[in-house]
């Protein structure tokens, strides 16, 4: 009888516990007022500073003009309001904005208009696609081409740098102290790894892993691979393909896993930052078990002057030309260029998607101009130095001395004579 009720009181147990199961919940309760604070803050804090910064100037443009936005206003008194704004924002001390500027707040202004029309009055418009906002868009195109005619409001390149302004910059930096030590491997992995602008800021140690062979043994070379997104905000996938540090053997003053490894035998126990570039212990020279760096990353603002501030150390003229830690980039797809490597090559390096991508970096200098022309000429270097030496009758051909050859080049065009010292063209 008492293994009867045991085993009964075991069945109920299940039953009962079988029926918790069934009762708990198997979804949250998040209301969706909480859902729309989850999404605000995932905001970042600059887009929202930004955003505001740039309804506030449009609330004082539309202010000045008499303008009311409410449930009335219709899609073509809007596009009226865009187009007149776009043609007349100004800065502060009543100069215009750049071009790109005018593009970005134009485009931030419609986007939260709409958003406005549609959270507050549930009125569907879109800027960016409606037939009457056709003038509006058309406004502020019209305005960026009359910016880009003038020289100090069109969107300017960062330029790229030559080698011997590169390897200056490398030499500027001592791997005896944190700061140089840091400089030294951004700049060299700055080239290798042809990071963008805003890649370094962003860069953690979990992004490189060094390659070992089948017995374990590291092989020279560090495998870089970062959760990629390009506004660097938080991307979800990595590079479809790696790039690599590799041992500079030629010159180990400057290879960049060498320098990478000495910088990693740095970070001390106590340092739990992912980040790669820390900020420098003030006291690190009291005493040699004082730690180099902080357990805090550096700046994004700082990071961002590093290309330019050792730019300015080597004799550039920073105000004259655009320098940014984007510079390097568009250094290395010059040098590679000039090298022969191929745009498909190039893309695997530089991590863009497609050939099209890299038109704003192919930079041509005078060395790879005069290559170019060289070529299409179908001049060779011999040819080169008798060009120098030749005379140009009053026609544009070269006449080339007996002693060199009895030939006469006009026009991309090679004529034998016999005789070139009477000639009469």
């Amino acid at each position: 009888m008492a293994l009867m009720l045991f085993t009964f009181f075991l069945i109920f147990r299940r039953i009962l516990n079988g029926r918790n199961t069934i009762m708990n919940k198997r979804f949250s309760d998040k209301s969706l007022s909480d859902i729309g604070d989850s999404i605000v803050s995932s905001v970042p804090q600059n887009t929202r500073k930004s955003h505001s910064s740039v309804w506030s100037q449009f609330e004082n443009f539309c202010s000045e003009r008499n303008y009311i936005l409410q449930a009335s206003t219709t899609p073509e008194e809007i596009s009226n309001i865009l187009m007149d704004y776009a043609y007349n924002m100004k800065k502060v001390d009543g100069s215009d904005y750049k071009e790109s500027c005018v593009k970005t707040m134009w485009n931030v202004t419609a986007k939260l208009v709409q958003g406005k029309f549609f959270n507050e009055y549930q009125i569907s418009i879109n800027p960016f696609n409606d037939l009457c906002f056709k003038k509006a868009r058309n406004a502020r195109d019209s305005k960026r081409r009359e910016l880009q005619a003038q020289a100090d409001k069109r969107k300017v390149s960062s330029v790229a740098l030559t080698e011997e302004e590169l390897m200056k910059i490398k030499n500027l930096y001592l791997e005896e102290n944190p700061d140089g030590l840091q400089k030294k491997f951004f700049f060299l992995a700055n080239y290798e790894l042809a990071w963008r602008g805003g890649e370094a800021t962003n860069c953690l140690i979990k992004h490189f892993k060094y390659e070992t062979d089948n017995n374990g043994k590291r092989t020279g070379r560090i495998e870089y691979n970062p959760i990629f997104s390009k506004t660097a905000q938080g991307g979800n996938h990595r590079l479809e393909d790696s790039k690599w540090l590799t041992t500079n053997k030629a010159d180990l003053h400057m290879c960049p896993v060498r320098v990478l490894t000495l910088l990693l035998s740095k970070r001390t126990p106590n340092i739990t930052c992912e980040r790669l570039f820390l900020t420098v212990n003030p006291y690190w020279k009291k005493s040699s078990s004082s730690a180099w760096y902080k357990n805090t990353p550096i700046g994004r603002n700082e990071i961002n002057k590093w290309t330019r501030c050792a730019a300015e150390e080597i004799g550039i003229d920073t105000k004259r030309v655009k320098i940014t830690n984007h510079s390097t980039r568009s250094t290395v797809v010059s040098h590679l260029v000039k090298a022969g490597i191929s745009e498909h090559q190039l893309i695997k390096i530089t991590g863009h998607k497609n050939t099209t991508s890299l038109k704003p970096y192919l930079k041509v200098d005078q060395e790879h101009h005069k290559k170019i022309v060289d070529h299409m000429q179908g001049r060779t270097a011999t040819q080169n130095a008798i060009v120098t030496s030749g005379t140009f009758s009053s026609k544009g051909a070269r006449l080339e001395s007996e002693e060199t050859a009895n030939k006469i080049v006009y026009n991309n065009c090679t004529f034998q004579v016999t005789s070139c010292n009477n000639a009469n063209f």
